[in-house]
């Protein structure tokens, strides 16, 4: 869309709607439509116009149809869909009337910042693929996901936009001057050959933004857009373990199963990728594959150790009562994290501060996590503070306040206590964690709090 036709789409808006909004500046444009900012001074907020090229030539069943979607995606009122406020055709212009977000579009944020750490490419999956599955139970199928159309809020949550807009495009009288429905580097390959779609064709779109927010590359090149669609169909991704090695294996699978150019083989729905995202959003699951190895070899000599241990009970009843010790002090799952200073994965700090765990100001220097834990039941210390997060909530104790922390073993399991100095105030931080995970933070705990 050149200068020439954003100035008069701008001139026009103004003519048309210019008695109920204040039309401002341009926010964005594409090849079909231009964003404009525009102000409601009866509200007092501002809003964000989308309005289409007249030249698409929008047939009256087309319009009908986006107007339709429009209605349908008013009424679902999700997080992350991009709210819609008002739809219409007046003078000859089709618009949308939405929220506004001037913060920028994931497609932005790549440009400027590369590709995004494992815990933010897993977060935004999670939120595009929940605003889809609320679609798609509505019978509504986006088309074009893309970066450019998933939008950010001021605090870098996802929210989806322009549903419906590819089939009106797709609809359109302009559709036979070479206007395609969809983006072809981000269509699937049943899209590509004009098969009947359904909420797979979207997963598969997702797929692609999430290789691409993980590597910087998209999964599927070509000379041009004809090309390009062609490659949807024939040309398999180059594998994520390649392209992107510290990827966390968990991660990798989710994306690489939406990548399947047989919708059979993708997820089944949007929901089902939304939780498989949330599963690879664990603490223990955004480990890249070489800590994890690390861990497998280090799981595998304390295995050995017990078990040439567990060869001198022979000796006698006090060999044998030692060695229940040991097993007790051993026993049970090992942490699914235990990480200090520098070999602390930057992916789960990136969670934790998503989640409000952390502030900017908090320095860490030790991360704990029982078996089966992610980030949102996690003990962290900071130089100032020990945060206690359970279920997303956190508990601080300023290191400076004087507490201590009581590790007591009871049986084969264990209880956390920490209790002040002066007071006597006990507040329990664990109620039962394993032998070995015991063995761990206290260990751990000595070297990250050694006063």
């Amino acid at each position: 869309m050149d200068d020439a036709l954003i100035r008069a789409l701008h001139s026009r808006l103004r003519a048309t709607l210019g008695g109920q909004f204040e039309i401002g500046e341009l926010l964005g444009a594409g090849g079909f439509a231009a964003v404009f900012r525009a102000r409601d001074p009866v509200l007092g907020r501002d809003v964000a116009i989308k309005v289409f090229d007249p030249a698409l030539s929008l047939s009256a069943s087309a319009a009908d149809r986006l107007l339709t979607e429009a209605r349908l995606v008013a009424s679902i009122e999700h997080p992350h869909i991009v709210p819609l406020y008002e739809a219409g055709i007046e003078n000859g212009l089709v618009y949308l009337i939405m929220r506004c977000l001037p913060d920028g579009t994931v497609g932005g944020r790549l440009k400027r910042s590369g590709p995004l750490p494992a815990a933010e490419v897993a977060r935004i999956g999670v939120e595009v693929a929940d605003a889809l599955a609320a679609a798609h139970a509505r019978g509504i199928v986006h088309l074009d996901i893309k970066p450019d159309n998933i939008l950010l809020d001021p605090h870098g949550h996802a929210l989806v936009n322009d549903f419906g807009i590819a089939q009106a495009i797709a609809t359109s009288e302009a559709a036979t001057d070479g206007v395609v429905s969809g983006t072809p580097h981000y269509m699937s390959p049943e899209q590509v050959a004009g098969d009947k779609l359904d909420g797979r064709s979207d997963i598969y779109s997702l797929g692609v933004v999430l290789y691409e927010l993980a590597t910087g590359n998209l999964p599927v090149g070509g000379d041009s857009s004809a090309s390009v669609m062609a490659n949807q169909i024939r040309q398999a991704p180059t594998p994520l373990n390649r392209v992107a090695p510290e990827l966390p294996t968990a991660l990798e699978k989710v994306i690489t199963r939406a990548l399947a150019k047989d919708p059979a083989a993708r997820w089944g729905s949007a929901k089902e990728m939304a939780d498989a995202l949330r599963a690879a959003s664990a603490a223990d699951q955004l480990i890249t594959p070489r800590v994890a190895s690390q861990r497998t070899r280090r799981r595998w000599y304390g295995r050995l150790g017990m078990v040439l241990g567990g060869l001198v009970v022979g000796i006698g009843m006090i060999a044998y009562l030692v060695i229940r010790t040991l097993q007790a002090m051993f026993s049970g799952e090992p942490p699914a994290l235990d990480a200090m200073g520098s070999a602390i994965p930057p992916a789960i700090l990136d969670s934790a501060r998503s989640l409000g765990l952390l502030t900017e100001g908090d320095t860490v220097v030790y991360v704990f996590a029982r078996h089966g834990d992610g980030v949102r039941d996690a003990l962290i210390v900071t130089t100032r503070d020990l945060v206690i997060a359970r279920h997303g909530a956190a508990r601080r104790y300023s290191r400076a306040s004087g507490f201590g922390i009581n590790l007591n073993r009871v049986g084969e399991r264990a209880v956390v206590l920490l209790k002040y100095k002066g007071t006597g105030q006990v507040d329990t931080l664990y109620d039962s964690i394993t032998g070995i995970e015991m063995q761990n933070l206290a260990v751990a705990l000595r070297k990250a709090m050694p006063d």
